[in-house]
């Protein structure tokens, strides 16, 4: 019974934390947000809350009555609105950083155009359309000497790096099989249409960013080719896939397979699925599967099989270095606070930097390669951009 009522209270305080007394205004660091999207509220303005060094200062839409009401609904003290909206909110002089929900074939053209006017970026996953781009919005970053990270947020929770941590110990021996699963019911995502090849859309980039980071992550390695690669789509959309499954090789022999549902169907027409977020790393004396990876801040588990023996943990706050957070924060919380650290010039416990975002989208175009619906396009602005 306990544990259900930390359940209850770990599902109330993620979603409605303390507000955390926020720093002097000269060191904080204000985010303006570009769109209304739904999914920046639990990625950036919720987590803003428990950080004194970040603030939610400013957010850009082009309808004036919905950007409006988006801003007094969360509190957000500036609102850029119109045409132009998104160049306003970058050339605003109080916004430091910017983060990115935009369609993914807009996260090059606004990353680009953010660190051009020399503000820190946090992008949606998947970083871009294609590897090249991800890797020259990365170089401009350095150059200009600015923060820019892909929001691959369930590498920052507790449970994610204890997961890790066995696999890494020597434990269960070596890596054999490393398998990846993330399955959707249908009515939670908006489904394709017919232009979601050109937006850089598809079950592969839209989740399969998530569950491929998952198996570079456990075998620490990047895969070296892909044996099959099978995919479901539907009208209107013949070239985003709605569902797919991959087999990978990678280096020393490991193996590993990639599933990814965007649209789950119901159980006789009304019964929905249970969302499945799994990584599961056969080695060679065991396993260790966990569950729920998404939303491990609810609930997880941390399955260890081996000789015989059985046992299940739990890992929902860090207990040794740097033990930053509080059992209840978010994936999304631990990765505002990375970000908060690398601006500042800390060093944070955890970081998604260049090599890691250019190496997960070259492996997703490996898999797309490997499909005859073909790789993600570039957006238009790159086509532009490398034209002059």
């Amino acid at each position: 019974m306990s544990s259900f009522f930390a359940l209850l209270k770990r599902v109330r305080l993620s979603s409605n934390p303390p507000v955390a007394p926020k720093a002097a205004d000269d060191q904080v660091i204000k985010f303006g947000i570009l769109s209304t999207a739904a999914l920046s509220v639990d990625a950036i303005i919720v987590p803003s809350k428990v950080h004194a060094e970040v603030v939610v200062y400013a957010v850009a839409g082009r309808s004036p009555p919905k950007v409006e009401a988006f801003a007094k609904k969360h509190g957000i003290g500036k609102v850029h609105s119109g045409s132009e909206c998104y160049q306003a909110l970058i050339d605003d002089p109080n916004v430091d950083a910017v983060y990115i929900p935009l369609p993914n074939s807009m996260h090059y053209e606004w990353s680009m155009k953010a660190l051009k006017a020399g503000k820190h970026v946090l992008v949606e996953k998947p970083i871009a359309n294609t590897a090249d781009e991800a890797r020259k919005m990365h170089e401009l970053a350095e150059q200009k000497g600015l923060t820019l990270v892909e929001g691959m947020h369930t590498r920052y929770h507790p449970a994610v790096q204890r997961v890790k941590q066995i696999v890494e110990s020597g434990e269960l021996g070596a890596v054999k099989h490393v398998k990846s699963t993330m399955i959707f019911p249908a009515g939670i995502i908006t489904p394709y249409t017919s232009e979601s090849f050109e937006q850089g859309r598809g079950a592969m980039m839209d989740i399969g960013s998530y569950t491929m980071d998952m198996v570079r992550n456990m075998s620490s390695s990047n895969p070296t080719s892909v044996t099959s690669a099978s995919y479901k789509t539907t009208p209107p959309s013949p070239k985003a896939d709605d569902e797919s499954e991959v087999q990978l090789v990678l280096p020393d022999n490991v193996t590993a397979t990639l599933k990814q549902v965007m649209f789950s169907p119901f159980t006789l027409g009304f019964i929905p699925p249970m969302p499945v977020f799994e990584v599961s790393v056969q080695c060679e004396t065991g396993t260790v599967t966990m569950s729920y990876f998404m939303i491990a801040h609810i609930y997880h588990a941390i399955t260890v099989k081996s000789g015989g023996e059985t046992r299940v943990e739990k890992a929902y706050g860090f207990t040794e270095g740097k033990a930053k957070g509080e059992v209840w924060w978010t994936t999304f919380m631990h990765q505002l606070g990375a970000f908060a650290d690398v601006v500042k010039k800390r060093e944070p416990r955890t970081w998604y930097g260049k090599e890691e975002s250019v190496a997960n989208m070259e492996a997703c175009e490996m898999v797309y390669g490997k499909m005859d619906i073909g790789v993600r396009p570039p957006s238009s602005y790159y086509l532009e951009s490398t034209d002059q």
